[in-house]
């Protein structure tokens, strides 16, 4: 991730990976130190996280649990990602889990969250022959609401685009936005 280098993030202590999916963001920040512990609602993406964990031998675990579920236990966590989970749950859920991730980073913890937006191609049905994740949507942010959902913390990086995909499937677009905060 760009951010920890621009910000000399040291790594170490403890992280969470919200829908982390088979762990790729979990992965790379164990290689730097960081005890990562995954979530996802999908039991076989838990399961490849596991497998991997092991043959890796890295300290990542994760368990299956459903975002609107989770709860975070206050001042945990030395990072928080949530790389296109927010996105997954509706308006209200994503506002309660925003306040949860803020109450369970400790002090001097990173979070690094990022959201697709209203002008998305996948908005309104209007994508969702492009990329295969527009089904999975269920609210698109407007311009500014992630930087205000995570007003409690101080922003470094915050960023709002249209991007070029070339991860998964033909190439295609996507808008998002994405923040990299602090919690002082």
């Amino acid at each position: 991730m760009y951010f920890l280098e621009k910000y000399d993030v040291k790594g170490g202590g403890r992280g969470l990976d919200m829908a982390c999916g088979q762990g790729r963001n979990a992965f790379y920040l164990a290689s730097r130190g960081y005890s990562m512990f995954g979530i996802d609602e999908s039991p076989e993406a838990i399961a490849r996280l596991g497998e991997l964990a092991d043959q890796r031998r890295v300290d990542v675990s994760g368990k299956v649990v459903n975002l609107t579920e989770l709860e975070i236990e206050p001042q945990r966590y030395d990072i928080i990602i949530a790389y296109t989970a927010l996105d997954h749950v509706d308006a209200a859920a994503g506002q309660r889990l925003a306040q949860a991730m803020m109450a369970g980073l400790a002090p001097g913890g990173y979070l690094f969250a990022a959201v697709f937006m209203v002008d998305d191609p996948g908005c309104c049905g209007s994508g969702g022959g492009i990329s295969e994740t527009a089904a999975y949507i269920r609210h698109y942010y407007q311009p500014g609401e992630l930087r205000e959902q995570f007003n409690g913390l101080t922003p470094l990086a915050y960023q709002e685009e249209f991007a070029l995909d070339l991860s998964h499937g033909h190439p295609h677009h996507h808008s998002m936005a994405r923040i990299f905060a602090c919690k002082h």
